[in-house]
């Protein structure tokens, strides 16, 4: 254990011996919620619409989940469409930045499951759920340096802040009449997959108003296309690093949805490629640090290690992920990794969505990422489209995969990238 001075506050760093005790100590004592407004200013960024109540993890722990069944279907035909409009099929060679695909993909995918369409392929609706999140974490960076006293004055005056204004005036044009014209058909009517009306259905108290609903939307849409994207495109990147996976991937992803079609079950059975996307994950963590806490109420730990109130809390999930006692040649790359652990072991173990004390991307324990089952979904249908539509690989000359970019404890993939999509001939998507 050891304290450091991060980008925006001070933190204690525990050792993943303590993950079992801190995953399982109730929100009253240590708060992920009041962790995550404070290091990241929600009062200035909208962010502390979590404070509220847990709807925005209570709909995605259940009906989000328990409809994915039903939502691969809607899932691969967005990824196609998206694609398509990235990718033009009159176009047999077309180089475009990595990490922007991606992102426009994964905006395109998420906003049909959160609002469906037709809103979800609006360029005014996507413009903001891919810039409201550059533009939260703009606002908490550019005022992290002034005392707490000072920015409340700050805040007004910076262009980020007024984008920001920007973003949310367009959701409640967007989303508003929406969310209110749901609440008024109530029950008697069938009603749309979508993360609207789980939210309405579930809402209570202050969160059935329109505003406060589409709050709590943009904070899904935030959570859902950063991590996400960041994913998909570190996992882009590594196929391009490391061609001799094609082949395999491809062939797995045909074999199984020639036999179950574009199913959950398909999904599921591309083992492989889940292994794959791990072990990305794994190599390109998404931060030094995570696992994240404030700790509400004073704590004692089992071995007698005192926690302060107020304090903040979290692990080195990144060194966690390279610890040679753990994985073997743990700086090596190795796609099959979690394929075969999966194959000697438990299957259900060692999954991209799979946590615990040696894998902590999503968190561990009852605040693990709700949404995580989702997001790995979206994620495999995307890269196994490619897969089966193109051949992808660095530009002519580029032999290497381009340094992950560190920006304080986060890390992310090079948004500078250019990828060559070369559309195959020999295409079977069913």
């Amino acid at each position: 254990m050891f304290l450091v001075q991060t980008a925006d506050m001070e933190r204690i760093v525990l050792s993943p011996k303590y993950v079992d005790e801190i995953r399982s100590a109730p929100e009253s004592v240590l708060s992920v919620r009041k962790g995550m407004c404070e290091r990241h200013l929600g009062k200035f960024t909208t962010l502390d619409i979590i404070l509220t109540s847990h709807l925005q993890n209570d709909v995605c722990k259940a009906q989000l989940t328990q409809n994915l069944t039903f939502l691969i279907g809607p899932i691969n035909e967005e990824v196609g469409f998206w694609l398509n409009q990235m990718i033009p099929d009159n176009e047999a060679r077309v180089e475009l930045l990595g990490h922007q695909t991606i992102l426009r993909v994964i905006a395109g995918v998420t906003s049909r499951v959160l609002i469906g369409l037709p809103i979800s392929r609006d360029i005014e609706w996507l413009d903001v759920a891919m810039g409201y999140t550059l533009d939260v974490f703009q606002v908490s960076t550019a005022l992290r340096p002034y005392p707490p006293i000072l920015r409340s004055f700050v805040a007004p005056w910076l262009e980020s802040t007024r984008r920001l204004k920007g973003h949310i005036q367009t959701a409640n044009k967007c989303l508003a009449n929406v969310f209110a014209d749901r609440m008024r058909k109530g029950n008697g009517v069938e009603k749309p997959l979508d993360m609207i009306q789980w939210m309405v259905d579930s809402a209570q108290g202050g969160d059935r108003k329109p505003e406060v609903l589409v709050l709590k939307l943009l904070f899904l849409t935030l959570a859902a296309v950063h991590t996400s994207t960041m994913s998909a495109t570190h996992a882009l990147f590594d196929l391009c690093a490391m061609p001799e996976y094609i082949h395999p991937l491809r062939d797995e992803v045909r074999d199984v949805v020639e036999k179950h079609g574009w199913t959950l079950a398909a999904v599921n059975q591309m083992k492989l490629l889940d292994s794959f996307m791990k072990e990305s994950q794994r190599i390109n963590h998404p931060g030094l640090l995570s696992f994240n806490r404030k700790v509400v109420q004073r704590l004692k730990l089992s071995d007698g290690t005192m926690l302060p109130a107020n304090a903040f809390i979290t692990m080195a999930t990144n060194s966690i992920a390279r610890d040679p006692e753990i994985y073997n040649n743990p700086d090596s790359f190795d796609g099959a990794r979690f394929y075969k652990k999966r194959q000697v072991g438990d299957p259900n173990r060692h999954q991209f969505v799979s946590t615990g004390p040696d894998s902590l991307p999503f968190g561990h324990g009852k605040f693990a990422c709700p949404g995580r089952f989702f997001a790995a979904a979206q994620i495999k249908i995307l890269l196994a489209n490619i897969l089966l539509r193109y051949d992808v690989s660095y530009p002519e000359g580029q032999v290497t995969r381009p340094a992950n970019v560190f920006s304080g404890e986060g890390i992310g993939p090079d948004r500078g990238q250019r990828i060559v999509f070369s559309a195959r001939k020999d295409v079977r998507m069913s």
